[in-house]
């Protein structure tokens, strides 16, 4: 099949999808006229799975655009799917082959319900949601900045969502052992090195999660920003900023060692789970030694990222271990981010709650000196 061919596809499918929801909506999911647009949709869904083993279709703005080509028609079907999605609040769809027609019905049945029941992921049916508090927030933010600082913003924002598909490349070489190519890393942590020098709330420059498969590298990303600016905050420039900034954004990478099955269970981890997981610091250091010209600092966010600022927590390290300055600025951004965020085992906790939690653990978990500056930063 050609470009055009596949693109034609694309079009009847969404046609079809549009077709399958009104009529839901207008009928029910037992009417012959809503299972026979069901059925051609995921015909059309099988073939386009010939071609491609996975299809995404992105939100972007008004503009809907398919494994990353604009889809160029203005027609009424696509701006009819456009609103359904914005309806529902879902900014990415992909779908992969192997879902089933059983599978793809009860898909669009839930996008054709009318009370507020939940979009749910699947094996084969992958969401991105639109964060609107996030959006609104944003927009509101912007709307108080110089000219300058909207300027400044805006292009870090374009340097930020730019690389953030050259780190998931990255990370997925790594997690296959391959050889790995750091140079989307190192534009990004200059081009960030430049940014702060106008003393920009960091907080304006955080990615939200899109979907529960991204956490790990818009987390890494995030993660980078935060540490950077307190960093650049206590006064650390230059080489030594860009070596904080490579260290930050390899600071979970052991991660990728650990089984998905724990890293993203729903429940409460067993005893050995547990202690899985807190063998990633040890792994991604022993990963990071391996790096050609990645900075020894980065070794040391790895390992000691989990340290506390009292000596608990993990890993364990004989003598009177004292964690770098840089590791205990990780530790912080880490757990602010991971609280902001929504996971599959964990809602998003409120900014109030978070600053809180951070407040009662200076001294203990974090060192008191920077979880202060660190409050001044975001404030």
């Amino acid at each position: 099949m050609n470009k055009s061919g596949y693109q034609e596809d694309i079009l009847r499918f969404i046609s079809h999808f549009n077709a399958s929801v009104n009529n839901i909506r207008l009928y029910s999911m037992d009417h012959p006229q809503v299972k026979k647009y069901i059925r051609t949709a995921y015909t059309i869904l099988i073939d386009i799975f010939r071609v491609k083993k996975e299809m995404t279709l992105l939100l972007i703005d008004n503009d809907l655009v398919v494994d990353n080509t604009p889809i160029r028609s203005a027609g009424a079907h696509i701006v009819q799917f456009v609103s359904i999605l914005k309806e529902s609040g879902i900014e990415r769809i992909t779908l992969v082959a192997g879902l089933t027609g059983n599978g793809f019905s009860g898909f669009i049945r839930e996008f054709a319900s009318s009370d507020d029941s939940v979009i749910r992921s699947s094996q084969f049916i992958k969401l991105g949601k639109i964060d609107v508090k996030v959006k609104k927030e944003a927009a509101d933010t912007m709307s108080t900045l110089s000219k300058e600082e909207k300027e400044n913003l805006e292009e870090l924002m374009e340097v930020r969502d730019l690389k953030y598909s050259e780190i998931k490349q990255l990370y997925h070489s790594m997690k296959a052992q391959k050889q790995v190519d750091v140079r989307g890393v190192d534009d990004m942590i200059k081009s960030f090195i430049k940014g702060f020098a106008h003393g920009l709330n960091p907080i304006n420059l955080l990615a939200s999660i899109k979907s529960a498969d991204e956490y790990t590298f818009t987390h890494v990303v995030n993660v980078c920003i935060l540490t950077m600016s307190q960093a650049e905050s206590l006064g650390f420039k230059g080489k030594h900023l860009y070596q904080i900034g490579i260290a930050s954004a390899l600071h979970d990478v052991g991660k990728l060692f650990i089984p998905d099955e724990i890293i993203s269970k729903p429940g409460k981890l067993t005893q050995n789970e547990r202690k899985i997981i807190e063998g990633h610091s040890v792994k991604g250091a022993r990963y990071i030694l391996r790096m050609k010209e990645i900075p020894k600092l980065a070794v040391l966010g790895a390992l000691e990222h989990h340290i506390r600022y009292d000596g608990t927590g993990y890993p364990e390290l004989k003598g009177d271990w004292q964690p770098n300055i840089v590791s205990q600025m990780i530790a912080i951004a880490d757990v602010f981010d991971a609280m902001r965020s929504r996971r599959p085992y964990q809602e998003p906790k409120p900014m109030e709650l978070i600053l809180q939690i951070l407040e009662k653990e200076k001294g203990t978990t974090f060192n008191p000196v920077l979880v202060d500056n660190f409050f001044n930063l975001i404030k």
